[in-house]
């Protein structure tokens, strides 16, 4: 995932008020990024989304994922 286009689309959103919440996560050598969509978190690994977890805490879904991974 390229970081710049990443902050460069958050910004965009910003603008339009539409909040973009991300947060990465390194676990077991590889990065994840927990991105919020929807009223749940979606967990995904270069690019490619690997779970969905139903929460609006982000904190929760990443307890939720260490215990499904």
């Amino acid at each position: 995932m390229s970081t710049a286009t990443d902050r460069l689309s958050q910004a965009a959103l910003r603008r339009h008020h539409i909040g973009v919440k991300t947060k990465g996560l390194r676990y077991r050598g590889d990065l994840y990024v927990f991105r919020y969509n929807a009223g749940h978190y979606d967990v995904f690994l270069n690019n490619a989304r690997v779970m969905s977890l139903n929460t609006s805490n982000v904190q929760e879904a990443i307890q939720l994922f260490k215990q499904q991974a």
